[in-house]
């Protein structure tokens, strides 16, 4: 920071707090490819473009779910190729590029289990519906391409009792997908879900080792670990194969409840040290999860994007 930009936070010090908050995000420049879950501050797309990512410069959006003619749509399943286009051009006016495409692909039970506390709707689905989620991939293979992105999440199937008794069976799932990634040349991004079969730094640090293939890689999600009765730095992290992790979820919490960056128990401050210490060169995204009294997403985001900038300020 130089003496101008000491002497104008200083000033900017007898402004609104929000004043402040903005010219934290403007003063300094982060090693990261920062952005959001662009469904977690507004469905409108459009309009989360102009506001959120306005305010603090954001380059990158994390897309789920969308705002399409008065209705709110998975983008992977549900976005016509109208539609694409109409998102696209929304991205690259705003001068934002798509991170990952998220999807729900293998977040359904595996034929033949019964998930951990899920409702009959998920308890053991056909064979047919596996057979679908291949045809969802190659969709979303087609749905991320059309939105500039080669990145696609996807899960481990809903947890059972004992994960470790299907661990073959999700890895054999697994490799069936990543022939349809090579295929459509996009790469598969699994994220450490709670409610999936690879939550735990063991289970998730098991499957890269079972699968060295480059096109799956991780989505590091340091909360879920933390939902899972984890220390997810510096204890998971420490498992982890750090140069197949793509894409990180920035959420906090404490006990069970969700809070803004900075104020639960994950050490944000200790997770992005070691990701200066490896290089680390993918994406992130704010996850916010968490929502203040009023139940306002925007407000809500805006909090925990300020609690994350004042983290990374500090290291």
């Amino acid at each position: 920071m130089n003496r101008r930009q000491f002497h104008c936070l200083g000033t900017a010090a007898f402004f609104s707090s929000a004043c402040v908050r903005s010219l934290l995000a403007s003063q300094f420049d982060y090693p990261w490819k920062l952005g959001v879950i662009t469904d977690q501050v507004d469905f409108d797309l459009a309009a989360a473009l102009h506001t959120f990512y306005r305010k603090y410069s954001l380059k990158w959006a994390e897309i789920r779910y969308v705002r399409l003619d008065g209705n709110t749509r998975y983008v992977y399943s549900d976005a016509t190729p109208q539609q694409l286009k109409q998102l696209r051009a929304q991205l690259d006016d705003a001068g934002v590029r798509v991170s990952v495409l998220d999807t729900a692909i293998y977040k359904i039970a595996l034929p033949g289990t019964i998930p951990v506390g899920e409702s009959p709707a998920y308890a053991n689905p056909a064979h047919q519906e596996l057979s679908r989620q291949r045809e969802d991939l190659k969709r979303a293979a087609e749905v991320a391409h059309a939105l500039g992105s080669r990145r696609i999440r996807i899960f481990t199937f809903r947890r059972v009792a004992s994960p470790a008794t299907i661990f073959n069976r999700v890895v054999e799932e697994l490799q069936a997908a990543i022939s349809v990634a090579q295929q459509h040349d996009v790469t598969l991004l699994v994220e450490n879900e709670y409610d999936c079969n690879t939550a735990t730094g063991q289970e998730i640090a098991g499957l890269f080792r079972a699968i060295p293939d480059g096109r799956l890689k991780h989505n590091w999600d340091p909360c879920n670990s933390y939902e899972m009765g984890e220390t997810p730095f510096p204890v998971v992290w420490d498992q982890l194969d750090h140069g197949r992790i793509s894409h990180i979820h920035l959420k906090d919490a404490a006990g069970k409840e969700w809070r803004p960056i900075g104020s639960g128990k994950i050490d944000f401050a200790g997770q992005f040290l070691a990701l200066k210490k490896i290089n680390y060169a993918g994406t992130l995204s704010l996850e916010t999860r968490y929502r203040d009294p009023r139940r306002d997403a925007y407000a809500s985001s805006t909090e925990s994007m300020n609690g994350l900038l004042s983290v990374l300020k500090r290291i």
